[in-house]
């Protein structure tokens, strides 16, 4: 069973019907000159948000409605699904980019971002060619993921049959 946390975010636009999910990670808490931010906030800081951000205890807090936009992606957010994967602890920008090198994402996170995407995938009929990783849709901008997600595994477990 899920634990989901709604904690609405009032930065996205209006309805959608998503055809594609997208896989993000940002830094559980971030380290910033001027004070640390809890995911959710920095995204509320920067006036962004994703659908969903999974924390790595396996909590999942809600920040959109799968039926409205969430500004997560540039040019997909008028009809995808966003959802943020936490990397553990505090992070610059520069220790983000290295702790997503390796593995990095928990067993009761991967567990609840499984059933979750599966759930999203099945409820929208998202296609296998369209779950994408953030680095997929901006190659050379973003990098999440990252190689320490295993991304292989984890459409395997989406889509099994294929």
């Amino acid at each position: 069973m899920l634990n989901v946390i709604k904690k609405y975010s009032n930065f996205g636009g209006g309805a959608q019907n998503p055809n594609r999910l997208v896989i993000h990670a940002m830094a559980e808490i971030i380290d910033t000159e001027d004070r640390d931010y809890p995911a959710d906030q920095w995204l509320e800081h920067l006036g962004l948000s994703a659908h969903f951000l999974i924390q790595p205890n396996g909590d999942i807090l809600k920040l959109r409605h799968t039926k409205t936009m969430a500004w997560h992606a540039k040019g997909y957010n008028s009809h995808s699904v966003g959802i943020e994967y936490l990397v553990p602890g505090l992070h610059t920008y520069e220790t983000f980019l290295e702790a997503i090198k390796t593995p990095w994402v928990s067993p009761a996170q991967w567990d609840a971002g499984l059933e979750l995407s599966q759930g999203i995938v099945d409820y929208f009929g998202i296609t296998q060619d369209r779950v994408n990783r953030h680095s997929d849709l901006s190659p050379g901008r973003k990098v999440d993921p990252g190689a320490g997600f295993a991304w292989e595994p984890f459409v395997q477990a989406l889509f099994p049959q294929r």
